[in-house]
């Protein structure tokens, strides 16, 4: 798959990196790329300060710019205009693809989209349900929803509390290869539903979410681990 300029090859594993400074989110990087990560996710939101956050655009993969409002589990706490400024500033300056949450007000998710679209940016736009697994009737509105923003990747995430919140993921994973003709992330979180990151990609899910020493959310495991049990469990024909 594409991400911006840059291709991937699928299923491929994203490094999630969240520090609080500058230095930290650098080295963090760099040891993501050197366990094997295939794309690094950059959440800015983490950062004390995030004066000079473009300085880590530089990176020999392709990176996923996130900047994750608190409500959606992540640490920005700021109006909405000013947690979309780093984004478009991303957009700017070319990142390989941005992350926009579907409740992002509308206005303000739409500028986003609209002008990765014009910059070649890929864009994810996400859900995250932090107490539950709906159904997956219900998982695939909401996945309509998403992609009738006009984005690039659905991003879908939920919780599993028990092995039947995992398999109610797992049956909304198979049928969005028949609903969808845009890739979806998807997944829950937890340990319950660490089970769903490895077969989803069976299933078609492109990229899987791995820790870089921290884990960004619950159920991640790191990013070697991940790339293992991958190239184990994922057919070959999936990965070729």
């Amino acid at each position: 798959m594409k991400l911006g300029k840059r291709e991937v090859k699928t299923p491929a594993v994203c490094g999630a990196v969240i520090r609080k400074s500058l230095p930290d989110v650098r080295a963090a990087v760099g040891k993501g790329v050197k366990s094997g990560a295939d794309i690094i996710e950059l959440r800015i939101d983490g950062l004390r300060d995030q004066s000079g956050w473009e300085s880590l655009l530089r990176g020999r993969v392709p990176i996923i710019l996130t900047n994750r409002a608190k409500r959606e589990g992540g640490f920005f706490v700021g109006s909405e205009n000013a947690r979309a400024e780093p984004l478009m500033r991303g957009v700017e300056l070319g990142v390989s693809c941005v992350d926009v949450e579907l409740s992002t007000p509308q206005p303000i998710r739409d500028a986003i989209l609209k002008k990765a679209k014009r910059k070649g940016v890929s864009t994810i736009v996400s859900y995250h349900d932090f107490v539950g697994t709906p159904t997956a009737a219900q998982l695939i509105k909401i996945t309509e929803k998403i992609a009738a923003t006009g984005c690039d990747i659905a991003k879908v995430v939920t919780s599993a509390k028990n092995r039947g919140d995992s398999f109610r993921m797992l049956d909304f994973i198979v049928r969005t290869q028949e609903e969808f003709k845009i890739p979806v992330i998807a997944f829950a979180m937890n340990g319950a539903g660490k089970l769903t990151r490895f077969i989803g990609p069976i299933f078609g899910v492109p990229i899987v979410y791995a820790a870089v020493e921290k884990q960004t959310a619950p159920g991640q495991l790191d990013v070697a681990t991940t790339k293992a049990m991958l190239k184990e469990l994922t057919p070959r024909e999936v990965r070729d």
